[in-house]
């Protein structure tokens, strides 16, 4: 069986680490991440605005709401302001399945949900981002793009490109607009707990981890709030894996 679990929506914020007059972009932002980045952003006092494919059923306090589809930029890219601080990407399709019975149509998927999406908007909003001189971008990434995990194929491969791309584009974009990546494991999200079948299955995978946990949302959010920050000036090209220690670290039994 092949699973399929989207997570569009973009939106505008005003960022944790008070930055004058800052307005960052939000891709993915309806739930889980997306939305723990706006609330806390938005309580932070940064500009939000808010893109996404559809209305989120609980309408936040923070910023404005845009309809539209990050596949298309052109669609809203005018209704956005003419000068943007800060570009947060969490949209992506996480397509699990085995390698036998997932087909092409299934990487061509989430390869271009993860990372042509992704490029599109960059370059779409570059002219903005680049106004400021000293624009910040983040993207959503995966454990699972340099951790071995059954049935990831897909979205492992579409993390690892989105990853490269990342990477690439911090030198392109040097010295004007810093670029990193959040890398989390699994993070108890309706989505994340859709993927492994609810919250029985939580004790065993917080098992899995040395810290014997699973980060939350709002950790991830308050993560990429620091790497939009001032306080995260020098880092850039980089992959800040939030996962518990799962990808590097393998203890004793005790």
């Amino acid at each position: 069986m092949i699973h399929r679990y989207a997570f569009y929506d973009i939106i505008n914020v005003k960022t944790e680490n008070k930055l004058t007059s800052t307005v960052h972009v939000i891709a993915g932002a309806s739930k889980g991440i997306g939305r723990a980045l706006v609330e806390k952003a938005g309580k932070a006092g940064q500009e939000i605005f808010a893109i996404s494919r559809s209305t989120p059923k609980i309408p936040s306090e923070h910023g404005q709401w845009i309809k539209g589809d990050v596949a298309h930029p052109e669609d809203f890219i005018e209704q956005l302001p003419p000068v943007v601080n800060s570009v947060t990407f969490c949209p992506g399709k996480v397509i699990l399945g085995p390698i036998k019975r997932l087909k092409a149509e299934h990487m061509e998927e989430a390869y271009r949900t993860n990372v042509l999406d992704a490029f599109k908007l960059i370059q779409s909003i570059l002219p903005r981002l680049t106004q400021d001189e000293k624009g910040s971008i983040v993207f959503l990434s995966s454990v699972a793009a340099s951790t071995g995990l059954p049935s990831h194929c897909a979205i492992s491969a579409a993390k690892s490109a989105l990853e490269g791309f990342a990477i690439a584009l911090a030198a392109d974009l040097a010295p004007k607009v810093r670029v990193n990546v959040v890398a989390p494991t699994l993070t108890p999200t309706e989505m994340g707990l859709g993927m492994v079948g609810g919250d029985k299955m939580i004790p065993i995978i917080e098992n899995r981890h040395p810290l014997k946990k699973l980060p939350s949302s709002d950790e991830i959010a308050a993560t990429i709030n620091f790497l939009h920050s001032r306080h995260a000036a020098s880092i850039t090209g980089q992959v800040l894996k939030v996962d518990a220690g799962l990808s590097s670290l393998r203890l004793n039994d005790r």
